[in-house]
């Protein structure tokens, strides 16, 4: 294990991976188009929907936001927009953010942005699956993965794929997800989900 990992272990959320021990800084940039890939592991038992359902590999556009905890000390990702493309030349969108918060609520000091999982805004409108609704989410597992996964209804959330994320740009204009317009195959927003841009 690294002397990263153990001091991240430790609860040294604020270790930056180019300085060592001090400020964090994100290491993937915010706002940029990056290159991404997902490796879908698959489901079983399956939720309907081939794209989760199966295993693959799809090329995928990133564009992170981050927010600073109360601390100053950690940062944490905020919104994850994900653009993938089709094997037909199509494009499907994905748009992860954290959950509000409550502004009457006292302010919570958070651990790391680790802990924070990153859901779709409306749920799918899947047939076949508990409650006919599916959501998606995301949770950060490393300094450039994130693990995608789903949940039916008031289920367990199950991991479905990894988010492999690197800090090239992208290059060409900035990334600007709408999931309304560029659904991922078989999935149907229940209502007209936000854009991202």
């Amino acid at each position: 294990m690294s002397i990263l990992a153990h001091a991240r272990q430790a609860g040294l959320h604020s270790v930056s991976r180019t300085v060592g021990l001090g400020t964090a800084r994100p290491w993937l940039p915010a706002g940029e188009t990056l290159r991404a890939r997902l490796f879908r592991r698959g489901l079983e038992p399956g939720t309907g929907v081939a794209w989760i359902d199966e295993s693959g590999t799809v090329d995928a556009q990133v564009r992170l936001t981050y927010a600073v905890s109360l601390t100053g000390q950690a940062t944490s990702v905020a919104t994850l927009a994900l653009r993938f493309e089709n094997p037909d030349g199509s494009v499907g969108d994905l748009l992860l953010r954290a959950p509000s918060r409550d502004r009457r609520a006292a302010p919570a000091v958070r651990r790391g942005g680790r802990d924070t999982l990153l859901t779709t805004p409306t749920p799918y409108v899947v047939a076949g699956v508990a409650g006919g609704m599916l959501s998606l989410g995301a949770r950060q597992c490393g300094t450039e993965t994130f693990e995608l996964s789903c949940v039916a209804g008031d289920g367990e959330w199950r991991g479905f794929a990894d988010l492999r994320i690197s800090p090239r740009p992208h290059g060409g204009l900035p990334l600007r997800v709408d999931p309304g317009a560029h659904a991922l195959p078989g999935l149907e927003s229940s209502i007209p989900a936000p854009r991202a841009g």
